[in-house]
């Protein structure tokens, strides 16, 4: 009794949806169909209202929703054992003297007072450094310091 309550308003609509110009005919028919009590209607689930995970950061890009200017920022930072290159459209390289360029993407964390490094290569771990200054990053967990190439060291 149940999926006949369940079905009758599902037939209905079919059967309204191909139902002709009846006005020129001289019978009129009419059925009533008493609509399912209440407890009998399944809800159905509630749309998704946030936007499928695509595997990407949920860090903003370089000067998302902040005043970081990642093009103003973007450039070559550097000490005696690394070469950093941030581009404006959130890649960039790194470079050992003993290694070639490892390349990958930068994005501004949420505190829009660090940048997060993370490598193409996930065998290799994200790099997080501080910024200091317009011309100076600091790793986060450890003692190196990049200055922008062309500063004073």
């Amino acid at each position: 009794m149940r999926k006949l309550l369940l079905l009758a308003p599902a037939l209905l609509l079919a059967a309204a949806c191909n139902r002709t110009d009846t006005s020129t005919d001289s019978v009129s028919a009419t059925a009533t169909v008493s609509p399912p009590p209440a407890a009998t209607v399944a809800a159905l689930p509630a749309a998704p209202t946030t936007a499928m995970s695509t595997g990407l950061s949920d860090a903003p890009a370089p000067g998302e929703h902040t005043t970081f200017d990642a093009k103003a920022f973007a450039g070559e930072f550097a000490d005696e054992n690394f070469t950093l290159r941030l581009a404006a459209d959130g890649t960039y390289t790194l470079s050992t003297p003993a290694a070639d360029s490892a390349p990958g993407t930068w994005t501004l964390e949420p505190d829009a007072r660090h940048i997060r490094l993370d490598p193409e290569s996930k065998s290799e771990d994200d790099r997080v450094y501080e910024l200091v200054s317009d011309d100076e990053l600091r790793a986060a967990k450890g003692t190196q310091v990049l200055r922008r190439a062309g500063t004073a060291h």
